[in-house]
């Protein structure tokens, strides 16, 4: 989509209130020539020796087309300033909405705070282009045009020497254009990195200072800020140029208009009030005149903001609902995977999965084991379809996943990643996430099953009230991944995915932990993927991962009794339990 395409769709959504704004700004811009006629007329009756009857009569007409012009003015932009704000609305609500939709391959190529600049720099610039530039746009022509009708009609030929430097601007306005457009373009993006690298240190503060590496960060803040600076002067320059190129033109009008003019009046070829007329123009215009460079600027800053923002919204969300979606009731969790191969995205000579067969049935329990690297983690991320895969490679109740409706496959599938993820709200709506109309006491009983209840109500201020830091800075690692467990827990789901998600509790910990799972994942498919043999070893099975390939399956006795990898494993971490002891 370009980006006058993209503008038009926004535009079309508030075209009563543009097609309002354009009315109050055609009237506006029409009644612009009147206090200069007035002005004429009034310095013409006066020449002329009128009474006092008729000077006052001008005044008033003057004084009534000046407030008219005055509330049309107010009118017009807060009609079209309402609008590019609503459209601001929209457009942010969109972004979010696409970014909600896109895959999670997509951020791993991008830079958080890139993306939070699109989202406030660049649709506030696109705004003021919708707004307030849509306005300029629309007044000033029909401006210029009266006013260079009523110059001509009154005299030509000085109306000619007024205009003459005009159509220079042309030439200056589309020179300046394309140079604003590529400053404004690489400011914006330059900001984009400024706060990715501000959001980048905010959330890695503590691998900053434990490092000691404050001033390293600050130095290279300093070189980014220091490019950013460059790009401003830069961009500043060239619309200080075209400002001082435009506001010199009406400067130059008005000199000419004064000595041609003069030598008229003096010629007995004009009138003192037409002169006043003249002069009236030119004073008026030199605003317009200078606001021009204003809307160019703001145009071209608009365009580059749509130009940033079009490459986030024309990415097709490569995972999404299709057409041949197969409506299920609900989900009862039998998982078949088939021959599943896998590989991330300029990886392709080392898959992270090559050939993966797996059966489970409805309710079962699958202790999934393996080194770092041999894949486990992705195969438990193809069966919430959060990444690409080929048709008919993980099938769902007999469905392939690929045609089960989204909204309808996530909601049956908690899952718990190793690196749990927490909201900087309260515990108890980090626990209710999922389910924001769950009740305390049910959020009680899912903080008592994933054995965090004693952590929240002894050891926290505020118990279930207390507030947590950004992604949950102000817990352990522990009580992080227990509260992540609540959270899935509460979802009753008929899938529950659990990422090495109790790597961070102690021994003890983690058997309370798994006895009230086995006591509460009846009937539930369960995935546990786990780097300590014992939260494993009641599954009912055990497939052993390596370089993308299930080497062993079967439970915890066969693959004792088998004595190959899995049984190396847990003889080496029966060991280090020992030694540890």
């Amino acid at each position: 989509m370009t980006p006058f395409q993209r503008v038009m769709s926004y535009v079309r959504q508030f075209r009563r209130s543009y097609v309002l704004g354009v009315v109050f700004t055609l009237a506006y811009g029409a009644l612009f020539q009147l206090p200069p006629v007035l002005t004429g007329e009034l310095a013409g009756r006066i020449e002329r020796g009128a009474g006092p009857d008729q000077i006052r009569e001008a005044v008033l007409f003057l004084i009534g087309a000046t407030l008219v012009w005055g509330v049309l003015r107010f009118a017009s932009r807060r009609t079209l300033f309402r609008a590019g704000r609503r459209v601001e609305n929209e457009l942010r609500n969109d972004f979010y909405a696409h970014l909600q939709r896109l895959p999670e391959s997509y951020f791993s190529g991008q830079r958080t705070g890139d993306l939070m600049s699109r989202a406030v720099n660049d649709i506030n610039n696109v705004r003021m282009f919708l707004g307030m530039g849509v306005m300029h746009l629309v007044q000033m022509p029909i401006i210029y045009a009266g006013a260079i009708g009523v110059m001509l009609y009154t005299n030509w030929r000085v109306a000619l020497f007024v205009l003459l430097p005009y159509p220079g601007f042309i030439l200056f306005a589309r020179h300046f254009a394309k140079r604003i457009h590529a400053t404004v373009l690489a400011q914006q993006e330059q900001i984009g990195v400024i706060s990715a690298a501000v959001q980048e240190n905010a959330s890695g503060v503590s691998v900053v200072r434990s490092y000691a590496m404050e001033q390293r960060e600050r130095d290279r803040f300093e070189l980014e800020n220091q490019r950013l600076y460059a790009r401003q002067i830069d961009a500043a320059l060239v619309q200080n140029g075209l400002h001082a190129t435009i506001a010199a033109l009406p400067a130059l009008a008005q000199i000419a208009m004064l000595y041609v003019g003069v030598n008229q009046v003096m010629a007995g070829r004009m009138e003192s009030s037409q002169l006043w007329l003249f002069y009236m123009y030119t004073i008026q215009l030199t605003f317009p005149s200078f606001m021009l460079g204003w809307v160019i600027n703001i145009i071209q800053r608009g365009l580059a903001g749509l130009q940033r923002l079009g490459e986030v919204l024309d990415t097709v969300p490569s995972i999404q609902n299709r057409d041949d979606l197969v409506p299920l009731g609900t989900i009862r969790g039998d998982v078949r995977i088939r021959d599943l191969h896998f590989a991330y995205p300029g990886r392709e000579a080392t898959p992270a999965l090559a050939g993966i067969d797996l059966g489970v049935d409805a309710g079962q329990t699958i202790g999934i084991v393996g080194a770092v690297g041999s894949g486990k983690s992705t195969l438990i991320a193809t069966i919430p379809r959060l990444l690409e895969i080929p048709d008919d490679r993980v099938i769902i109740d007999g469905v392939d996943v690929n045609r089960l409706p989204l909204e309808l496959l996530r909601s049956s599938i908690a899952m718990v990643p190793q690196d749990s993820f927490l909201f900087s709200t309260s515990v108890a709506d980090n626990i209710r996430y999922g389910r924001p109309d769950a009740g305390d006491d049910e959020v009680r009983e899912a903080a008592r099953r994933a054995h965090v209840l004693g952590d929240i109500e002894e050891e926290l201020a505020h118990g279930f009230g207390t507030v947590v830091g950004e992604r949950g800075v102000t817990l352990s690692g522990g009580q992080r991944q227990r509260i992540s467990l609540a959270r899935a827990l509460l979802l009753e789901p008929a899938i529950l995915i659990l990422d090495d998600a109790l790597s961070s509790v102690d021994h003890a910990t983690e058997e309370v932990i798994l006895k009230e799972l086995r006591a509460s994942r009846a009937g539930r498919t369960c995935f546990i993927v786990a780097h300590r043999l014992t939260a494993v070893r009641d599954a009912d099975l055990i497939v052993v991962l390596d370089a993308g390939r299930v080497v062993e399956r079967g439970t915890h006795g066969e693959l004792i009794a088998r004595d190959g990898l899995y049984a190396a494993t847990h003889r080496r971490q029966q060991l280090e339990a020992e030694l540890e002891d």
